[in-house]
């Protein structure tokens, strides 16, 4: 008797029952939806956040110390607010995709739900005919399998 070795990584990433979700969804997406998932991953890193606050911050030291920009801060505010509207459409641009990607992944999970649950119940019907055929008696399991076959139809 030979025991089979595990499956690398690589064999059950390319199993042709899984579908990459990933690859479909990058697949589906435009050059534009592709360039607003790029802005939208770049403007929720950590760092955009620290950047935008230095950025306020120097803005409103050098604007008070050089009357360049002075208080109320009319052209930062206007830039920022510029720059709001924009995002707020490509931020709305990324949350679409990522439903979209959610429900790829979704539809993906039940496809592949729905074949191991068929591929058990297969397995659960040769193992009784195998049982049957060896003269094992099942008879106490019977009813049980009977009520998970009616709940799983």
């Amino acid at each position: 008797m030979t025991s089979a070795a595990a499956p690398s990584p690589e064999q059950i990433e390319d199993h042709p029952a899984v579908t990459d979700v990933n690859e479909v969804h990058c697949d589906r997406l435009s050059a534009t939806e592709r360039v607003c998932r790029r802005i939208a991953d770049a403007t929720g890193a950590p760092i955009a956040l620290v950047l935008a606050i230095v950025v306020q911050f120097a803005w409103v030291g050098i604007g008070m110390l050089s009357h360049w920009d002075p208080y109320p801060f009319a052209f930062l505010l206007t830039c920022s607010n510029i720059l709001q509207l924009i995002l707020i459409f490509v931020i709305s641009v990324a949350q679409k995709q990522q439903t979209m990607h959610d429900e790829i992944r979704a539809e993906s999970d039940h496809a592949t739900v729905s074949r191991l649950l068929y591929h058990q119940d297969v397995q659960d019907r040769l193992l009784l005919r195998l049982a049957e055929r060896a003269g094992i008696d099942v008879s106490d399991l019977q009813p049980t399998i009977a009520s998970l076959l009616a709940n799983s139809t």
